[in-house]
């Protein structure tokens, strides 16, 4: 398990100047020491730990959400260990999601959805954000994580996040019955096709 602090300090609480100056800079929160220091403790016990490295730590509301690099699956176990080792926090859930680079793929390891597209748009004042739309039908599904993504999202790039929705043709299926709308001569031929 690779942590950015020193692992001495952050097992024996005490942190030296160096580690100091990354928490005082704003890089990491001091609470996150607590969260590298419940994964060193639990390294030994979870092979998905022994080539991870801590990227960093969020919290929205009452959930904490753990970047981790070199991580693929996480057990259900993992989580239920680090919630408790880490009941200090105050939180109710633990997410661990895998480090990405790529804007697509962390938006995928934080929603539940098919992504159709991820836009990158450049604002005059030369910030940059993302636009990424989904389906219009995985709405209800994900509506409740929209907030809490773009808060992990802005916090991991940088960047701020929105969402969109589209509504997505299903193979095979006339694109007038997609929107709820068709008239007598396609509605007749739609029927004719079903029942050949």
């Amino acid at each position: 398990m690779q942590i950015p602090l020193d692992k001495i300090c952050v097992k024996s609480g005490v942190l030296c100047d160096k580690c100091k100056a990354k928490i005082d800079s704003g890089k990491y929160q001091g609470w996150e020491v607590d969260v590298m220091r419940a994964l060193l403790n639990l390294e030994s016990n979870f092979r998905e730990l022994k080539n991870a490295s801590y990227r960093k730590s969020v919290i929205v509301g009452d959930t904490l959400y753990i970047v981790l690099d070199n991580v693929t699956a996480v057990s259900r176990q993992l989580a239920r260990a680090l919630e408790k080792e880490l009941s200090s926090l105050n939180i109710r859930r633990i997410f661990i999601v895998p480090g990405s680079n790529d804007p697509r793929k962390l938006i995928e390891s934080l929603l539940p959805s098919q992504v159709l597209s991820v836009n990158t748009y450049y604002a005059p004042d030369g910030s940059t954000y993302y636009i990424a739309k989904l389906p219009s039908n995985e709405r209800w599904r994900i509506s409740e994580l929209e907030q809490s993504t773009k808060a992990v999202f802005k916090s991991l790039s940088g960047s701020d996040l929105y969402i969109e929705y589209e509504n997505v043709t299903v193979p095979g299926r006339p694109r007038d019955l997609e929107e709820g709308k068709i008239d007598k001569t396609k509605l007749s031929e739609v029927l004719r096709r079903i029942g050949s």
